[in-house]
C-alpha cells in the first residue's frame, strides 16, 4: 500500500500545493523580513538601501551555502519515510544540526575578519560592515532552522511552517521599526545595524520553536529523533548530497553579489534600479522555493517507494502551478509597477529612472518565470539526489552566462542597466534549459541515496507505523 502524504492522488496538483503552501508561506516571511529590512531602510535612507543589498547578498551567499546543506536533512527523512523506515527519520535531522552548530568556526571569524576584507575600499563601507557582521554572527541559527524544518517537510507536515513564520515575521517587523529608527529616550537609533538584527532574532525564534517540536515526546519515540549522537555514516551521507547543492548555492548568490557590485561601479542609478528590482524577484521567489522543495518532498517518498513512473506527473503538476502564479504577478511586475515602488520605495523618482524602472521590472517578472521552472526541475534532481551535477552546471552558469557578458557588454561599454537585467532574463532561460536537458536525460532514475537490503514486506511496514504520525504538526 503506498505510504500517501495526502488524501489526494499521488503526484497531482492538488497534492503538490497540499504540500508546497505551508512552504511557500514560510518562505514568504522569511524573504518578506529581507523585503521589510528594504522598505524600512529606503525610508531610513537610499545609501542603507543599497548597502544592504551588496553586503546582504554577499552574506546570503554564505548563509544559503550552509543553510542549504543543512537542509538536505529533508531530502532523507523524504526517502526513510518512503521506505517506511520510521526510526530512522531523526538521523539524519540531527547529523545536520551539528553541522549546524560546526559552522560557528566558519561564520564568527567571518564576522570579525571577513567584513573588513570584503567591503573597507566600497562606497558604502561602514554600512556594508556592520550589516555584513551581525548576519554572520546569527547565521548558524539559520542553518538550525533549515536543519530542523526537513524533519517536518521530509514528511509532507508543513502546516507548522505557516504559523511559526508568520509569528516570526511579525516579530521581524516589530523590531525593525523599533532597532532602525529608535524610541527616542528608550531604544538607540541603530539603522542598518538593526535591520540585521531584527531578521537574525526571527531566524532564531522559528529554530529555537522547530527544535521543541523536534524533541517533543512522541516525535522521540516514533521517529528517533532522540538519537542526538554523531553519526559518521550518517553524516558522510547528508555531506555527499548536500555539499554540491550548497556549494553551488553560495556560488551562485556570490555570483549576483558581484553583479551587485558591477552596478555599484556603474553608478547611483544602476544600484538603485537593481536593488528595488532584486527586491521584488527575492520576494516573489518564495513560491519558486516553496514549489521546488515541495516537489522534492513528494518525488523523494516516490523514489523511497520505488514509483518513478509518477515523477513526471508532479512536473506536470508543478508547471501548471508556475503559470497561474506568472499570471498574478504579472499584476505587480508589468501592469505600470511603478506606482507599486513609489509607494514602497521611492516617493517621487525622476522621470530617467521611471522609464528605466519598468523596463527592469518587465525583465524581472520574466526572469521569475523561467527561474521557477529552473527550480521546478532543481526539486526533481535534489529529490533523487543527483546534487553533483547541480553544483557543476550551477557554478559554470552564474559565470559564463550572466556576469561574463554583464561585464564585457554592459560594464566595458557603460551601457544602462536595463541591459543588464536583459542580460539576467538570458541567464535564466540558458540555466532552465541545462536542468530540462538533465532531467530528459534521466541519469536521476539510477541515484540510490538510502540502503534498503531486504525491504520490509507490508505486515512489518505497516507495524512500524508510528502511532501518532499525524500529529506532528500539533
Amino acid at each position: 500500500m503506498p505510504n500517501s502524504l495526502t488524501r489526494y492522488p499521488e503526484g497531482s496538483i492538488r497534492e503538490l500545493w497540499t504540500i508546497s503552501l505551508p512552504l511557500m508561506i514560510s518562505t514568504l516571511a522569511s524573504l518578506f523580513m529581507i523585503f521589510t529590512d528594504r522598505i524600512f531602510l529606503a525610508h531610513y535612507s537610499i545609501e542603507t538601501l543599497n548597502a544592504s543589498v551588496n553586503a546582504g547578498t554577499l552574506a546570503w551567499a554564505m548563509m544559503a551555502g550552509v543553510g542549504m546543506i543543512t537542509a538536505m536533512s529533508e531530502v532523507f527523512v523524504a526517502q526513510y519515510n518512503g521506505a517506511r523506515h520510521y526510526k530512522r527519520l531523526g538521523a539524519p535531522v540531527w547529523q545536520m544540526i551539528w553541522f549546524a552548530l560546526f559552522s560557528f568556526f566558519f561564520f564568527i571569524p567571518m564576522a570579525i575578519w571577513g567584513s573588513q576584507a570584503f567591503f573597507e575600499m566600497d562606497r558604502y563601507a561602514d554600512l556594508e560592515i556592520s550589516y555584513f557582521r551581525w548576519l554572520m554572527i546569527f547565521s548558524p541559527g539559520y542553518a538550525l532552522m533549515t536543519a530542523f524544518a526537513g524533519f517536518f517537510i521530509g514528511r509532507g507536515k508543513t502546516k507548522v511552517m505557516i504559523w511559526l513564520a508568520v509569528i516570526a515575521n511579525l516579530i521581524n517587523i516589530v523590531l525593525d521599526w523599533i532597532l532602525i529608527f529608535g524610541i527616542p529616550g528608550v531604544v538607540p537609533e541603530m539603522g542598518i545595524q538593526g535591520a540585521a538584527i531584527a531578521t537574525c532574532v526571527g531566524y532564531l525564534f522559528e529554530s529555537a520553536v522547530l527544535g521543541y517540536l523536534f524533541l517533543s515526546k512522541e516525535n522521540r519515540e516514533n521517529f528517533g529523533t532522540a538519537n542526538w549522537r554523531i553519526n559518521w555514516k550518517e553524516m558522510k551521507k547528508c555531506c555527499r548530497v548536500g555539499f554540491p547543492q550548497g556549494i553551488f548555492c553560495a556560488l551562485e548568490v556570490f555570483g549576483w553579489a558581484v553583479f551587485y557590485w558591477m552596478m555599484t561601479d556603474l553608478g547611483e542609478k544602476h544600484i538603485t534600479i537593481s536593488s528595488i528590482c532584486q527586491s521584488f524577484t527575492i520576494l516573489l521567489s518564495f513560491f519558486c522555493d516553496g514549489l521546488s522543495r515541495g516537489a522534492a518532498a513528494v518525488v523523494g517518498n516516490l523514489i523511497g517507494s520505488g514509483r518513478h513512473e509518477l515523477v513526471k506527473k508532479v512536473l506536470r503538476s508543478g508547471v501548471f502551478l508556475l503559470i497561474l502564479f506568472s499570471l498574478i504577478t504579472s499584476l505587480i511586475l508589468v501592469i505600470d509597477p511603478v506606482d507599486t515602488v513609489r509607494l514602497l520605495f521611492i516617493h517621487d523618482p525622476d522621470v530617467s529612472i521611471q522609464v528605466s524602472l519598468k523596463i527592469c521590472m518587465v525583465f524581472s517578472f520574466i526572469y521569475i518565470l523561467f527561474d521557477g521552472l529552473r527550480w521546478l526541475y532543481s526539486g526533481l534532481l535534489v529529490a533523487a539526489g543527483d546534487t553533483f551535477f547541480l553544483l557543476i552546471a550551477g557554478s559554470l552558469s552564474v559565470w559564463v552566462f550572466l556576469l561574463t557578458p554583464v561585464y564585457l557588454i554592459v560594464v566595458k561599454q557603460n551601457l544602462p542597466v536595463e541591459y543588464a537585467w536583459g542580460l539576467a532574463v538570458l541567464y535564466a532561460a540558458l540555466f532552465f534549459a541545462v536542468y530540462w536537458l538533465r532531467f530528459r536525460q534521466g541519469a536521476w532514475k539510477k541515484i540510490n541515496l538510502i540502503s534498503q537490503p531486504q525491504r520490509p514486506d507490508l505486515a512489518k511496514a505497516e507495524s512500524d507505523r508510528p502511532k501518532l504520525a499525524d500529529q506532528a504538526d500539533a
